[in-house]
This record gives C-alpha cells, sequence and structure tokens, in this order.
C-alpha cells in the first residue's frame, strides 16, 4: 500500500463522523468550532449539524492532517493551513488558542472546474462582462480581483485565468495549492513553512524572485498578504503585464490601499507618495466580487484604475457595477449588471487586439435595455463618456441593440464562452529543417543533415544579380546575403560553429601567450604554481 493511500485512510478514519458532508456535493464548507459543535454551508446559507467528535479523536485528526501534507502542529505551534487530498483547503487552531477545543475549517471545491459560460449562467456576471474581461486578459492588463473571505475570490481567478492563451509560460505561486489551471505551460510553486528548528522557510517572496528569474510570460499569485507585494508591483511595473493576483478588500479604492499596505510591509524603505505612485501605475483593472447575505455571489464592480490625482489620492473608474433593486419572495436579492457609460482609455488596445465590436454602443446601459446606475463611483477628472451620456448627463435617449449588432454581438459572445480548446503548445524538432516562426522557411540542407552553406550562397548570389539594386524579398535571404558577401571579403562567417571554433582558437592562443610571457624581475611564483619548464 502506498504512503499516500495509507495516510488517506487514516484521515477517513478519523474525519468519519462528517464524512457525509465531505461527500455532499452540496456542502461548500465545514466548521468545526470543537468536538462538540459542527457547522456546515449549503447553497451559501449555514446551519448547524448533530455530528460530534470526541476531544481526542477531534485532536489526532488535526495532527493526521499535519502529517499528510507533511507540516508541524502542535503547541508551540498550534496553526496549520494546508489542503486535503481532494484539494480542499483546511485550517486548524489547536486549544487553548482555540477556546472551544479543536477548530477546524474545511473549504470544498466546486465539483469540477467552473468556466466563464457558467459564471454567467449563475448571474455572477453578464456576457458583456465576460467579454471586457476576456479583452483585459487579451490585452495583458494587471488584473487584481478582490473581495472579502468567501466572496469567491480565488474561484473566479480561476476562470479568469482560463482565458490566458494555451501558448504562453504561466508561473503561479501559492500558500496552499488552490488554483486549478489547464494550461501546458504551467509552473506552480507553493510556499513552505519552516520546521520545527525554524528553519527551511521558503515564503511568497522568495518564490516570486525565483519567478522574475524564470522567463514568466504571466505571473498569478493566489492570495496577497504580506510584503510580496512590493515585488509583485515592481515585476508589474517593469515589462511582466498580465500578472494576476487576489487581495482582500471591499472595494476598488480599498483595494489600492490594501496594496499600498501590503508593499510597506516589505523590508524596503520608500516614501509614501513612491509606493502610492507606483501602485497607480502597476494595476490596471480590478474585478471586486462581494458574497451577499442570501449566500450568492456576484462580480460587483469592473474598474479600471487610473493616474494618482494633483493631491496624491487613487482614482478609479467604473466600467461595470452590479446594482442592487431589492428582494424577491424568496429573500434573495435581486439586482442587474449594467456598463456605466464609461469608455476605458485602453479601448483602442482592444480594437487592435480583435475586440471590435467594443463600441459606444457596448459600453451604453440604454442597449442592454436596464436603466444607467444611480452611482457610477468615479474618481477621474477628465472622463471619457459616450457621446449620449456626455459629463454624465443623458442628451437623449437610448435605444436598444439592433439585430444586426446583437448578432455580432453573440458571435463575439461565443468567442468567450465556449470551452477552449487546449491546443498543446508546437513542438521543435531537431534535424527537421523548418524555423518555428511565422515566416515558416526550410533551411536548405546537404546529404549529411548539416545546413547546405553553398546552396544558399548560390540563391543569394542569383537573387543578388537578378536585382541588385533593390533590397531582397525576404528577410533571412537578406541577412544571408550581408554574411555571405562578407564572407567572400576574407572574413570568417558568422555561423554559430565558425564562432565556438574562433573561441577555442582565442584561447590556445592567448594561453599560449601567457605562458611566453616574461617574468617580472624580482619576482617569485608561487611553488605549486611553478612548472617543471620553469624551474628548468
Amino acid at each position: 500500500m502506498a504512503v499516500s493511500d495509507m495516510y488517506e485512510k487514516s484521515l477517513a478514519a478519523f474525519l468519519k463522523p462528517i464524512a457525509e458532508f465531505l461527500a455532499d456535493k452540496s456542502i461548500s464548507e465545514i466548521m468545526i468550532n470543537g468536538p462538540d459543535e459542527v457547522w456546515i454551508e449549503s447553497g451559501g446559507k449555514i446551519f448547524k449539524t448533530s455530528a460530534k467528535f470526541t476531544p481526542e479523536g477531534l485532536d489526532a485528526a488535526a495532527r493526521n492532517m499535519a502529517q499528510y501534507v507533511g507540516r508541524v502542529i502542535n503547541e508551540e505551534r498550534p496553526r496549520l493551513d494546508a489542503r486535503l487530498p481532494d484539494g480542499s483547503r483546511i485550517h486548524v487552531v489547536l486549544p487553548p488558542i482555540g477556546r472551544k477545543g479543536t477548530t477546524i475549517s474545511i473549504r470544498k471545491f466546486f465539483p469540477g472546474k467552473l468556466t466563464v459560460a457558467q459564471l454567467v449562467d449563475f448571474g455572477s456576471m453578464t456576457k458583456a462582462m465576460a467579454r471586457f474581461i476576456d479583452a483585459c486578459v487579451a490585452t495583458a492588463q494587471n488584473l487584481v480581483v478582490s473581495g472579502g473571505t468567501g466572496s469567491g475570490k480565488t474561484t473566479l481567478l480561476n476562470v479568469v485565468s482560463s482565458l490566458i492563451p494555451n501558448e504562453e509560460r504561466i508561473l503561479t505561486i501559492e500558500d496552499s495549492a488552490e488554483l486549478q489551471l489547464l494550461q501546458d505551460h504551467l509552473v506552480p510553486f507553493e510556499s513552505r513553512p519552516a520546521d520545527k528548528f525554524g528553519k527551511g522557510a521558503v515564503t511568497m517572496a522568495h518564490l516570486l524572485q525565483s519567478a522574475l528569474r524564470l522567463r514568466p510570460d504571466r505571473i498569478i499569485i493566489g492570495e496577497v498578504r504580506g510584503g510580496e507585494a512590493f515585488d509583485l508591483i515592481q515585476s508589474m511595473n517593469t515589462g511582466h503585464s498580465g500578472s494576476m493576483c487576489t487581495v482582500h478588500a471591499n472595494t476598488p479604492t480599498d483595494t489600492l490601499r490594501r496594496l499600498e499596505s501590503l508593499c510597506l510591509m516589505s523590508a524596503v524603505d520608500l516614501p509614501m507618495v513612491a509606493v502610492r505612485a507606483q501602485v497607480a501605475s502597476a494595476i490596471g483593472v480590478i474585478v471586486q466580487c462581494a458574497r451577499f447575505h442570501d449566500g450568492s455571489r456576484r462580480i460587483t464592480h469592473i474598474s479600471e484604475v487610473l493616474p494618482l490625482n494633483e493631491k496624491g489620492d487613487y482614482r478609479t473608474q467604473d466600467i461595470f457595477v452590479y446594482t442592487i433593486t431589492g428582494k424577491d419572495e424568496n429573500g434573495r436579492f435581486v439586482g442587474y449588471h449594467a456598463p456605466t457609460g464609461i469608455l476605458p482609455n485602453f479601448l483602442n488596445q482592444c480594437h487592435a487586439y480583435g475586440f471590435s465590436e467594443m463600441d459606444e454602443a457596448f459600453f451604453d446601459p440604454a442597449s442592454y435595455g436596464v436603466p444607467r446606475p444611480k452611482s457610477a463611483g468615479v474618481q477621474a477628472v477628465n472622463t471619457r463618456w459616450i457621446s449620449r451620456l456626455e459629463d454624465g448627463k443623458e442628451k437623449e435617449p437610448g435605444k436598444p441593440f439592433d439585430q444586426e449588432k446583437l448578432q455580432v454581438l453573440e458571435k463575439a459572445f461565443v468567442k468567450t464562452l465556449e470551452e477552449r480548446d487546449e491546443e498543446p503548445p508546437p513542438f521543435w524538432e531537431k534535424g527537421s529543417g523548418v524555423v518555428p516562426d511565422d515566416s515558416k522557411q526550410e533551411i536548405p540542407r546537404n546529404d549529411s543533415g548539416e545546413p547546405d552553406d553553398q546552396q544558399d550562397e548560390q540563391e543569394n548570389e542569383a537573387a543578388a544579380g537578378k536585382d541588385s539594386g533593390s533590397k531582397s524579398k525576404s528577410p533571412r535571404r537578406s541577412l544571408d546575403w550581408m554574411r555571405k558577401s562578407g564572407a567572400k571579403e576574407g572574413k570568417p562567417k558568422s555561423t554559430a560553429a565558425a564562432l565556438l571554433a574562433r573561441q577555442l582558437e582565442r584561447r590556445k592562443s592567448g594561453s599560449a601567450a601567457g605562458s611566453r610571457q616574461a617574468r617580472i624581475p624580482g619576482a617569485r611564483r608561487p611553488k605549486s604554481l611553478t612548472t617543471d619548464q620553469d624551474e628548468e
């Protein structure tokens, strides 16, 4: 029996009082407040159960969890943050810190992987919002998912990250692995606490510094909660665009203040103004989510971050918002998502990336048959409004989309909502003679499989003789012609093999010259470095 199987069976035995809750897919969280009190969350609501543990059994279950994940939990370290074999996230607090006894929270994952289309069906966002988030990912906007505890930040980050193209290199950094990305070129990292001797700790900041040296296209951090925020902001400001993370915050503006506070927790001592300017410059879009009292989870804001104002305060402008209108007969909140009529500053970039359907009507609430949100939460000076809502005032009544525009939008929505075929990235086959780029030109080779320089040179001479005054049609042929013409004049060919040969030749000549150099009179060399020839 494998060690992992043995741990799983022993863990199932220790957690037998709540086994039915662990198997029930409708239950999202199990909260054990000591041996005599077990609560569960189902459908967004919390219920008390009759399940009970013995104090010894619950303590043994907690220690078995720690042993399974290779961590230590004892009186000196009474807290544990880890995950179960099925991926569920757990947090344990031992007594006497937990006054009711051993306290355990088990947060289960949604069965399977949520998709953008499912979130739209659940009412968490609209198709237009999903399309706009897709445009933010495609244009490599640095994106932050913010919200309170249990608001669905990690789930939403999972969904948003699924929109990243499959050919990009993605590095994920987490305290406990929760992200479920399906891309091929994925490099996941997980931090590690110190051992019982206080050694061997690998923090999120350490992993982020390593990630920056591993040629990432995207860096995704499960949750920013410490001084690593400063390293993340620095990476976003130094060319690593398209990064994503989650942060605990209540509003988009509070998200920026929260990141500023986390940056100040780092060891780098910078003025407040410098930190604030870098945070505002690094973050592009904030997706705010919230958990309502009826248990539903929705995106409440999609906001664009603007530069600081003259006083040095943060500014954001809401592109999409959720407005609550009341409650239904079952006590569930009723509301609607709508654009605010504000155009994002990177709209031209969206058009360049193929999102041509995003015109002014796309950001007009009247196009979707909903009223304009009462509060857009704008802290901008020069806000770009659509023509109908110039300066924030309605100039004329709005009109819904016509059928032609609706057909264009439906085609665009399908591109975002449909399941993406995760095509494997192209593989480089050694000796295939195919250049893995857009030109896809074949390198001429001889019978032995080596590049045929003679054939290439003859082709270049023919092309140059045909039209010596014009530029070559092929960029590669033009470069090869310059290289070959230089070789004719007696210059060595600038190939990798020739370059290596020249370096080796220089080393040999340099070492030979060094042995022939006359020694300085009166200077003596160490005995260990004196050769037999020198002694003679």
